[in-house]
């Protein structure tokens, strides 16, 4: 079996010019997101698309494979599961198929490699898992919600649902977007990372923090000088 991680950086960010390689730390978006799925001891392989250069270089000269994306795949509404299955075919021209991918963007600089290590230790703990997602739980219960329908809100659970205390309801948990383990052949037949059964590990608030916005950044600039202080 083989345990692939794929960590796409394209160049393009409007929040944040070239975002992927700020620092955190001392070290890139794209290298700490590299250093993390070689340090977890469950990826036997790392793979970095991007449709920038720069980019391409950092990530071979952290170690990983560099593969590059056509310019199509790279904007800001192309999908991201239509670049990993592009990364995945090129590997795979040079190399046998894997059997398991890991998920991991360079955005959640704070991802620790023992979550991935526990992420892909429960995909492999028996043959029902479908995926597993890092997830935290959500800040805001979803039952507690409204959808808008024309002019009218609607809410997502039922109307009880509402006043009720939050003990009283289902945990409800977010993707963080840190980690997604998936089987190779499963996302490629499906072209998604979400294949039930899902199961998930909780992750920490600050490995949850998307860089998106200049103020993201300096939160975890902040957070991994307090991590070293």
């Amino acid at each position: 079996m083989t345990c692939i991680a794929i960590i796409p950086a394209r160049g393009g960010s409007k929040g944040i010019p070239n975002k992927n390689l700020a620092e955190v730390g001392g070290q890139s978006l794209v290298t700490r997101a590299i250093n993390s799925a070689v340090q977890s001891g469950v990826v036997d392989v790392v793979v970095v698309s991007s449709d920038d250069l720069t980019i391409l270089e950092a990530a071979a000269n952290a170690g990983a494979i560099a593969i590059r994306r056509p310019a199509d795949l790279a904007t800001d509404t192309a999908a991201i599961e239509d670049a990993i299955a592009h990364a995945l075919q090129k590997f795979s021209e040079s190399h046998p198929t894997p059997t398991t991918l890991v998920l991991l963007q360079p955005t959640s600089p704070l991802r620790q490699a023992s979550s991935i290590s526990d992420a892909v230790l429960l995909f492999n703990e028996n043959g029902s898992v479908g995926s597993v997602y890092g997830v935290i739980e959500a800040e805001h219960h979803p039952y507690k919600t409204f959808i808008a329908n024309d002019s009218t809100l609607l809410p997502v659970g039922s109307i009880e649902d509402l006043s009720r205390s939050r003990h009283e309801l289902p945990k409800a948990y977010r993707q963080s977007g840190s980690i997604y383990v998936v089987g190779v052949q499963d996302f490629l037949t499906s072209n998604s990372l979400h294949i039930s059964p899902v199961r998930w590990i909780e992750v920490g608030q600050e490995e949850a923090i998307d860089v998106d916005t200049p103020a993201d950044l300096e939160a975890v600039r902040q957070a991994a000088r307090n991590a070293n202080a």
